[in-house]
Parts: C-alpha cells; structure tokens; sequence
C-alpha cells in the first residue's frame, strides 16, 4: 500500500509538473509578447484562410508550403495550429495557441526521453522543470514561430527511435522513419539536421539496424527520403521564391571574397601595387583563400554558440528571441550542465549517452552556416533538446549525491532554492519588463491604429499605411478581418497606382518622400485619405496639447502609443474648413529643426 502511495504520489507530481508548464506557456499569452509580430500574423492570416477556403491566402495549395507574400511557409506549425486556434476567441490566442500546446508537448517529450535514458521518476521531474521553466522554450512557446515545432516534431522522433531500440517494435522504428522525414515540413534548418540525423542514428545503432535486415533498413530509409526528397524538390528547384537559406548562409557572405583579396595583398606587402591581390606572392594562395574563409567563418560561430555570453549572460540579440540581458539558459544551470556532461562521459558506452553527446555537438551545424546563426536562438533551438536534457540529468544527480550524503542534504534545499530565485528573477524579466522593452519589435501598435481606422473608415474614400518599419498590408488583412478569399481574388501586389476595380484598391502602403510635417507633403495630403504615419514620418509630440503644436493643414485623428508611452503612429488626414482643405503655412523654427533631423 506504501508503494501505491508512493507512485501515485509521483505521478501527482508529474501532472503539476505539465500543468505548470501549461500555466506558464498560457497565461496572458495574448498580453506577453505585448503584440503579434509579423511572421506571427503571416501563420494567423494562413491558418484562417486553411479554414475558410481549404487554401493559403495566396489561393495556392500544396503538402509541401503555404505561399506567403515574399516567401514560402513551412507546413507543419500551420496545420497543427488549426485546431487549437479553433478553442479561443481571442486572435492573439487563435495564433499563438498552437506554439504554446506545442511547448507543452516539448516538456512531455523531455520527461519520456530522460526516462529512456535512465528510468528514473526523479529524473522525469527534475528534467520537466528544466524544460518548463527554461527561458529558451517560454520564449518561443509564447510566438507564432516555426521553431517550437521543429523542436517537438524532433523531439518526438528520438524518442519514437529510442522507444523502438529498446523493445524492437516494427512499427516504432517505421514510425521514426515517418517522424524524421516529417521534420523537414517544419522549419527550414532542418533541410539540412534531418540527414545529418539519419547519418548519426545509422552510426551509432548500425548493428541494431543491421539486425532488422537489409529489407527493412531499405523500407526505413524509403519512408524518410519519400517525405524528405520532394520536400526538398518543391521548396527548392520546384519554388518561384528563392529559398531563405541561399539568402543567409555563410556561402553567400559577399564580403568574404573581398576579404581573400585583402588578405593578399598583405601577404604580398605591397598595396601601392595594382596587380598585388591579383598576383599575389604563391604561398598567400594557401592561407588566404574562400576555403579558409568559410571554416574560420563557421569556427567563429561554433565557438560563440556555446559561449557562456549566448547561453546565461545575454541570449540572442534579436530582441523578439530572448528578454534583455538575459541567456537563453538560467545563470544556475551552468552547474546541471557542467554536472551533466560528467554524467554523460562517464556513461559514454551507452549508446543513447553517445546519442545525446552527439546532438549536443552537431545540432549547433545548421545554423552555424548562417551569416548570424552564431546566437540565433530560433535557428538553434533543437540544441535546447540535448542541452537541458544533459541540465536535468546533471541536477539529478546532484539531487541524489546530496541525499546520500546525508551531512550535506542541505545542498538539495540550497541548489531548489537559487535555482527558484534564478526562475522568479526570469519570469519577472520576461512577464513585467519585455512586454514593455521589446514592444517595438513584435510589430506594437498597428493593431490599434487598424483599429482606430476601422472607427472612421466610413468617412474617407482610402487608406494609405506607412511602410517605415513592418510591411503593413498583412497586419490590416488580418486586424480588418478582411476574408482570406477578397485577397486570393486580389492578390499580393498592393502597390500604389495599381487599380484592380476591387473593394481592396483603397487600401495602399505608402512611403513618404520626406518628413510629413513639411509644407510641400502637408499640400499633397487628401482630404478623403486617411493616413498611418509613423512617428519617424512625423518627429513630433502630439500626445497632448502641453507638447507640439500640430502644422497647420493636419488634422489629427488619434495617437498611438508603445506600451512605455512614447508615440509610435499617428493617424492624420488633411484639416478642412467650411469642406475646403486648410492650406499649410510656414513653420515654427522649432518645427522645421524637428523636421529637418
């Protein structure tokens, strides 16, 4: 009856453990980030055209993508994110929903995979925390980015694979073969992981593979490469957008070749000389050449990736990828890592140790041959699998060296102890500080300034957006709620002067030639427009009338403000009077100084 109790109570404990990682990933999720970036609003525009018309809002459709405006969308976050955007009202919710159940199966496969490796319930929890609590998968739990997906899909894959090691169940190993190739449909960094995981499972289990047969390794190797080939064929050779990777890999760095030439001619000493660079001395052709270029270049990335600076100290510089000067790991778990890796050397013979140590060192490839994969954290996020695998393994087993040393059981309750200050110091920074410091980088304010549009929209004849930061077209497609159909019949191009004869023509983006508040822009404004004008356009403080003093010809219709209260857009359309515009007049001094910077 002891041990009924006892495992009951475990279980009880793992349960808190997944519902604390659904609190976490849930709670004010349509608050935290403060706003719905622009890839976000992409998967949400995607996911309500799936629904409606069976079709991306391009009016294409294809297992392979989803066509967006300038590239092609992975698959498989959009059709995973349809059901659970179907549970909420909310749009925020509706997009973000399916990243979040996606974060909280990546906790449940953490605490499956660390009891394969060890069979230990105390693992399962320790390594649950570690996982639910790591700033890594908050941050992109909490998005609507291919990166939480590609983690889970990969994620269930090892597992499935490890599952089938162990009891040698033909359908597991048919089913990771299925998982694997599935991979590719999920994030693009995979194009390349997903082979690169194929090798690495053939070298370290080839006698567990060559036992099962030649007939059956074949049907393994099928099942993957029919998912994996065409994939590749379509987003590729078969796609009318160049592909995202040919854009950012380190190959087509267009400096590195200047670079060579540079370093030749210091090789030759002589930089008065035309030819030298071109016919340089023959020993440069050894050190200096693209060859050279690109390992020194991928080493460089290596390095910084596992970096104490990108891990616990400052994260990814993106400011949508981590919280300020805040890791994507917590500072206390540079002591689970550090006891981890000892756990795993000395379990080396295993092979699933060689498995996790293997991912640790390779999952970093892919996004190391990018110009900035270094501390791109979305790029990098398959190494938070075996990296806080090996945090929770390492915290394990500090657990259970404290308790067998009964004189030093106080350490369990001082290692829980920092470790929950290290995780309360987190969810502050990430709950009450990013929403505000980061604001602008989740796209903050076009939501309320479509909103207020759609106010007074009956009052004007057109809608011009300014294009100074985000392209505005797929934040008022989806905020205006306009149906995914009015735009597979319009299509993409919303340049200003194309006129289809469709409800859509009064909607343009519009970049301004110079500051708004010149006399020459303020005459060209129309009284029947109504005008999104970013602050940039307009440098000065209309917030209240203590501040700036409105140009004479504008007249002001709302302010949009980040959540710190400094101004982000402004909503303006030509000031009448008596139905005549109002014409402008010379500025202040004050005026044309702020509008001249």
């Amino acid at each position: 009856m002891a041990i009924e109790r006892k495992g009951i109570f475990g279980w009880c404990i793992i349960f808190l453990v997944v519902f604390l990682a659904v609190v976490v990933r849930f709670v004010r999720l349509d608050k935290v980030p403060s706003a719905v970036y622009y890839d976000e609003i992409d998967m949400g525009y995607q996911i309500r055209s799936l629904l409606t018309t069976g079709r991306d809002y391009r009016n294409g459709l294809s297992p392979f993508y989803f066509r967006s405006f300038n590239t092609d969308k992975t698959p498989l976050p959009i059709y995973f994110s349809v059901i659970p955007s179907l549970l909420f009202q909310s749009p925020e919710y509706q997009v973000r929903a399916g990243a979040a159940l996606a974060g909280v199966l990546c906790v449940v496969l953490a605490m499956y995979l660390v009891y394969q490796l060890t069979g230990k319930r105390l693992a399962v929890i320790v390594t649950g925390l570690v996982f639910a609590f790591s700033p890594w998968q908050i941050q992109f739990s909490r998005m609507a980015f291919e990166a939480i997906f590609m983690l889970m899909i990969f994620m269930a894959s090892i597992s499935i694979f490890l599952y089938w090691y162990k009891t040698k169940k033909l359908w597991a190993f048919y089913l990771s073969a299925l998982l694997l190739g599935l991979n590719v449909y999920t994030y693009r960094v995979m194009s390349l992981f997903a082979p690169l995981t194929v090798m690495i499972l053939l070298a370290i289990y080839f006698k567990d593979f060559w036992k099962e047969g030649l007939k059956r390794i074949f049907i393994w190797l099928f099942i993957f490469s029919a998912l994996f080939l065409p994939f590749m064929y379509a987003t590729t050779i078969g796609s009318a957008d160049q592909t995202r990777i040919g854009q950012i890999s380190i190959f087509s760095d267009p400096s590195i070749p200047i670079k060579v030439m540079r370093d030749r001619e210091a090789a030759s000493n002589d930089f008065n000389n035309p030819e030298i660079g071109k016919r340089p001395v023959w020993w440069s052709f050894i050190f200096h050449n693209k060859v050279v270029s690109y390992v020194t270049f991928f080493g460089h990335n290596y390095y910084k990736t596992f970096s104490s600076d990108f891990l616990f100290l400052t994260g990814d510089p993106n400011g949508r990828h981590s919280a300020k000067d805040t890791g994507i790991m917590l500072f206390v778990d540079v002591i689970g890592l550090i006891v981890g890796l000892l756990v795993v050397i000395k379990k080396i013979k295993d092979k699933n140790y060689q498995l996790l140590l293997a991912l640790l060192l390779l999952t970093p490839i892919p996004a190391d041959l990018t110009m900035d994969g270094a501390n791109h954290a979305s790029r990098l996020i398959i190494m938070a699998a075996p990296l806080l695998l090996i945090v929770g393994l390492g915290y394990t087993r500090l657990i259970e060296w404290f308790h067998i040393n009964s004189k030093f059981r106080v350490g369990v309750v001082m290692l829980v102890g920092v470790w929950l200050i290290a995780v309360s110091f987190y969810l502050q920074k990430y709950f009450v500080h990013f929403p505000i410091e980061n604001s602008r980088q989740f796209g903050y304010g076009y939501k309320q300034v479509i909103d207020g549009i759609e106010k007074v929209k009956d009052q004007y004849l057109s809608i011009k957006l300014t294009d100074q930061n985000d392209p505005p077209m797929l934040y008022y497609l989806f905020w205006a709620n306009i149906p995914p159909r009015d735009v597979q019949v319009y299509g993409t191009n919303f340049e200003e002067g194309l006129v289809k004869n469709l409800p859509l023509d009064g909607v343009k983006p519009h970049r301004w030639e110079t500051k708004v508040c010149n006399m020459e822009e303020i005459a060209k404004l129309d009284l029947h427009t109504i005008y999104m004008v970013a602050y940039k356009d307009l440098p000065l403080d209309f917030r209240s009338e203590d501040k700036d003093e409105i140009p004479t010809g504008i007249k002001l219709i709302d302010v949009i403000k980040y959540p710190d209260n400094e101004v982000a857009y402004y909503l303006i359309t030509r000031d009448t009077k008596d139905g005549m515009p109002v014409m402008p007049v010379k500025l202040t001094d004050y005026q044309a100084r702020r509008c001249s910077n």
